[in-house]
């Protein structure tokens, strides 16, 4: 397979997986400000998840640089930053369950996101975060709307609503 089909191929598998998280994260809220809960079984699965969501964020953004060869910018190093820590936390998690509360900087993830789309769409004048690769850069472009930031801020978001419902369902589960 050639480098511009494996692009397409990728751009299309990480759009799908960010229409699931939009639909994911909506439904999850749904919940939570219904404040419906489940078994405990049922519960767990919010963190894990999370702790999905985190890891293929994470593998996504080593295969778009390390085998597509994006070059990612200033904005996407910090995200990376954010990112690959949160998948460590919630694996840990996993053995040491309070450990999930480390996902919660998700949140900030989501704001770097949200500038880095600002700065995509003409804000703030771009300008050059690396040699060669501005801000702005749209890498990836589905239907007009999808970048790398967003996908990545689809990411944060999904993370943090997990986490935020886990930790609620948990809570009223012990009560």
């Amino acid at each position: 397979m050639d480098l511009m089909n494996l692009t397409i191929l990728l751009n299309t598998f990480f759009g799908f997986l960010t229409f699931v998280a939009w639909v994911s994260s909506a439904a999850i809220l749904y919940l939570y400000f219904s404040k419906k809960t489940f078994t405990k079984i049922v519960t767990d699965q919010f963190l894990n998840f999370a702790i999905s969501v985190a890891i293929f964020s994470s593998i996504g953004s080593i295969v778009y640089s390390e085998v597509v060869g994006f070059i990612p910018c200033r904005f996407c190093w910090y995200q990376r930053y954010l990112m690959y820590p949160i998948a460590i936390a919630l694996l840990i998690s996993l053995v040491k369950r309070p450990f999930f509360r480390v996902g919660y900087i998700s949140i900030i993830g989501v704001a770097v996101s949200i500038y880095h789309i600002f700065l995509q769409n003409g804000g703030g004048g771009g300008g050059t975060c690396a040699v060669d690769v501005p801000c702005d850069l749209k890498y990836v472009d589905i239907f007009g709307f999808i970048s790398i930031p967003v996908m990545a801020g689809t990411g944060f978001l999904t993370i943090f609503v997990s986490l935020l419902y886990y930790d609620f369902a948990r809570k009223e589960l012990v009560e």
